[in-house]
C-alpha cells in the first residue's frame, strides 16, 4: 500500500538513544522509507537543545531510555512539527499508556517487517497516529469508527497487559461484573471474536483523538485505518 495525502518532509530525522549500536536498525527502516538514512543521534537528556535549533521533523525515541512521561510530554506539546516515535523491542501495555498519555505520534516494534515499519513511518509522517505491535496474527478490521466511553478504554488498555478478569476489576477498584458487562459492550463495539483479538485491538488500534480525562464521556476511535496485517 502506498501511502497517500500529505507530503512528507525530508529533514534529518532525530533517533533519542543512549546506545548508538541501535542505529544500523534505524537507518534501514528509515532508508526503505525514502527518508535520509542518517540521522542525528542525540541522548535523551540533550533532545530539547536539538528540537529548539531543528523545529521538528521525525523524532524516534529509544523505548529502553524514554525522557520522564511528564517531561515527553512537555516536548510533544512544544514542538507540534515534530512527529514523536517510540521505538521498542517489546512494546508494552506500559509503553502503550506512555504514547497515549503523552500524545506521540506512534508506537512502534522493531520486529516488524521492514516494509510495514518503513510505511508505518511514512504514514505517521503525513499526520496519522500509529500504534503497532508484532505482526503474530491475522487482522482485526471492524466495518465502522467505534465510540468507546474512558473506562472501555481503561479495560481494553488493561486487557492487552494481559490482565484477568479479576486483575481488570482490581485496577480498575470495580467488581467483576462490571468488569464482564464492559466486556461485553466492548466484544458488540469491536466485532472481536475472543478475548486475545480484544487484547490484539488494544495493542493495536490508531487512536485519532486524544485521550480524553476520565469524564465517562465517549471517545473517537478509528480501526478502519489500521493496517491490514497486525
Amino acid at each position: 500500500m502506498q501511502p497517500t495525502g500529505r507530503t512528507v518532509t525530508m529533514r534529518r530525522p532525530i533517533f533519542v538513544t543512549p546506545n548508538p549500536l541501535l542505529i544500523a536498525g534505524v537507518r534501514e527502516v528509515l532508508s526503505a522509507a525514502g527518508m535520509p538514512a542518517d540521522p542525528r543521534i542525540v541522548a535523551p537528556e540533550g533532545l530539547h537543545e536539538m528540537l529548539a535549533d531543528s523545529g521538528g521533523g521525525l523524532v524516534i525515541l529509544d523505548g529502553q531510555a524514554l525522557p520522564h512521561g511528564e517531561r515527553l510530554a512537555q516536548l510533544c506539546r512544544a514542538y507540534p512539527a515534530a512527529q514523536f516515535v517510540i521505538w521498542a523491542a517489546q512494546p508494552t501495555a506500559g509503553l502503550l499508556r506512555i504514547a497515549l498519555e503523552c500524545g506521540v505520534h506512534g508506537l512502534l516494534s522493531t520486529r516488524l517487517p521492514l516494509e510495514e515499519a518503513s510505511n508505518a513511518l511514512l504514514r505517521i509522517c503525513q499526520g496519522e497516529r500509529i500504534l503497532r505491535f508484532d505482526a503474530d496474527s491475522g487482522a482485526i478490521s471492524p466495518s465502522k469508527p467505534m465510540q468507546l466511553s474512558a473506562r472501555e478504554r481503561h479495560v481494553l488498555m488493561v486487557l492487552a497487559g494481559g490482565a484477568s478478569n479479576a486483575g481488570i476489576a482490581a485496577d480498575l477498584h470495580t467488581t467483576a461484573s462490571t468488569v464482564k458487562g464492559c466486556l461485553a459492550r466492548l466484544f458488540r463495539k469491536t466485532g472481536a471474536r475472543n478475548r486475545r483479538e480484544l487484547a490484539q485491538l488494544g495493542h493495536s488500534l490508531l487512536l485519532l483523538a486524544e485521550p480524553p480525562k476520565d469524564t465517562g464521556e465517549a471517545a473517537s476511535f478509528d480501526a478502519g485505518w489500521m493496517l491490514e496485517k497486525l
